[in-house]
């Protein structure tokens, strides 16, 4: 089984996801996302990650698939 295959198998889980080191990267568009929630995204939460709002996607994408 490869890492992608167990970190999708963790997925399904209750338990904490481990990503794999060497995943791969997308870019993502996100469409019909009103400016204004994309605006106050960046000012109330994502200003707190050094990544900014790619990390903070990240990072609250992570947090809901482990609850």
């Amino acid at each position: 089984m490869s890492k992608t295959q167990k970190a999708i198998m963790n997925c399904l889980q209750t338990e904490p996801v481990e990503l794999p080191e060497d995943d791969l990267f997308v870019t993502i568009t996100l469409y019909r996302m009103p400016a204004t929630l994309v605006r106050l995204f960046a000012l109330k939460v994502a200003f707190q990650y050094p990544g900014g709002i790619g990390e903070a996607v990240q990072e609250l994408m992570k947090k809901a698939i482990t609850e």
